[in-house]
């Protein structure tokens, strides 16, 4: 081991009391392969608003929020917990579903060729632009085009103000 300047400790709560920690001397090696993993773990929860420890006990945190005190309990809310007026449903099924109805898919399916028709009888290359731009950044797509970024961007511009013109004439 190396001198008392530099040696590290990891926290081991108490069974019966999670608010009593016992600090027990570990190796370098040891801290490395273990802290980063706990810090990530208190910051994301820090993030998330479940860790409320304050700054002079995170030598205490060991990453284990779900025996901590300071973890906020608060925001914790089960999906299988019964609704208060109807014993058979849980709030996993009061979800909603945000899958698309057939009607608006159907009706998708239909605008979608109106929609390249109508580009090509306004601007030859904005089916192309269009095109490239759903399955390449704009960049690459200018690249692929052989034009500068600003011309593809303003030609971008041009076929979404003439599209939208036509959407709303369409609906």
């Amino acid at each position: 081991m190396k001198n008392n300047d530099n040696q590290r400790y990891y926290p081991i709560r108490d069974a019966e009391d999670p608010s009593k920690v016992t600090l027990t001397p570990i190796s370098e090696e040891i801290y490395q392969a273990i802290y980063p993993e706990i810090e990530r773990t208190r910051k994301r929860m820090q993030r998330a608003g479940r860790c409320v420890c304050p700054r002079s006990r995170l030598w205490a945190c060991d990453g284990d929020c779900g025996i901590c005190p300071y973890a906020a309990a608060g925001n914790r809310i089960s999906m299988d917990t019964p609704l208060a007026d109807q014993e058979d449903l849980t709030l996993a099924d009061t979800l909603r579903d945000n899958s698309p109805l057939p009607e608006s898919i159907a009706e998708d399916r239909a605008l979608l060729p109106a929609l390249y028709e109508e580009l090509n009888a306004l601007d030859p290359d904005g089916r192309l632009i269009c095109e490239l731009k759903a399955n390449h950044t704009e960049r690459e797509a200018a690249d692929i085009l052989g034009i500068p970024f600003t011309t593809f961007q303003y030609r971008w511009s041009k076929i979404r103000k003439q599209l939208a013109k036509k959407l709303q004439s369409f609906y």
